[in-house]
C-alpha cells in the first residue's frame, strides 16, 4: 500500500511537471512587484484621489444651491447679457467612491426636494442634471454631465431663419451663445472656489441650507 501511494504521488508530480509551471495569480504578481495589495477602502480612496471630474461635480452641486437660493441668476458681462440657469426634471447623483450604484431623482422640481438635500448632505455629488438656460427671450434645454463636462440632449430655441444655410449658421450661433453662458457660470463658480470666501462663507452657507432640508 505504501508503495502504491508513493507511485500515485510521483505520478501527480510528473503530471504537473508535464503541464509546465503554474500561472502566477494576481496576488503572486503583487507580492513579486513589492506592492501591497489594497483593501476595498484603500482602493476607493485611491480612485477618489485620481478622479479629475470632481471640480465639475462641485460646480453642478454648487449650482443646485445657487438655483435654490439666488434663483440661478448670473449677471453676465459686457459681451454677454444676464441669464438664468434652473434645473429640469432629472438629477443624477454620484455615490461615494467604492459604491456601484448612482442615485437618480426625477420630478417637476427635484432641486427643491428634501430628498436631494438629504443626499447632498450625505456626501453625494451631482453627476448629471437636466438644465434650462434662459437668456433674453430664448430658452435652451440640455443636460450637463460632469464626467467630461459634456452637453447632452440639447434643445435649442426655435430658429427664426428659413434658408437651410442660414438655419445652420443660426444653430451654430445659438450653440456658441449657450457655450459662452456656461463658461461664464463656471467662471463665477471658480472665482468663488479659489478664494478664501469659499471656505469662510460659501461652504457654511451651503451646509446651513442642507441642514434646513434634513
Amino acid at each position: 500500500m505504501a508503495h502504491s501511494r508513493k507511485t500515485k504521488t510521483a505520478g501527480r508530480t510528473a503530471s504537473r511537471s508535464a503541464r509546465g509551471p503554474r500561472e502566477p495569480s494576481l496576488k503572486d504578481e503583487i507580492a513579486q512587484s513589492g506592492e501591497t495589495e489594497l483593501s476595498d477602502a484603500e482602493r476607493a480612496e485611491r480612485e477618489q484621489r485620481e478622479d479629475h471630474a470632481f471640480l465639475a461635480r462641485e460646480f453642478l452641486t454648487w449650482l443646485v444651491f445657487h438655483a435654490e437660493i439666488d434663483g440661478g441668476n448670473f449677471t453676465g458681462n459686457k459681451d454677454l447679457s444676464p441669464f438664468t440657469i434652473v434645473f429640469g426634471g432629472k438629477v443624477t447623483l454620484r455615490t461615494p467612491a467604492g459604491l456601484v450604484t448612482d442615485m437618480v431623482l426625477k420630478g417637476p422640481s427635484p432641486v427643491g426636494s428634501p430628498d436631494l438635500r438629504y443626499a447632498l448632505a450625505g456626501g453625494l455629488a451631482v453627476k448629471e442634471a437636466d438644465l434650462r438656460l434662459e437668456q433674453d427671450d430664448r430658452v435652451f434645454n440640455f443636460a450637463l454631465a460632469a464626467e467630461h463636462f459634456d452637453l447632452k440632449r440639447v434643445k435649442l430655441p426655435e430658429l427664426l431663419t428659413e434658408g437651410e444655410e442660414e438655419r445652420a449658421d443660426e444653430r451654430l450661433a445659438l450653440l456658441s451663445q449657450l457655450d459662452a453662458a456656461l463658461k461664464a457660470a463656471f467662471a463665477t463658480f471658480l472665482e468663488l472656489r479659489c478664494k478664501p470666501v469659499w471656505g469662510k462663507q460659501v461652504v457654511p452657507a451651503i451646509r446651513a441650507w442642507l441642514d434646513e432640508g434634513t
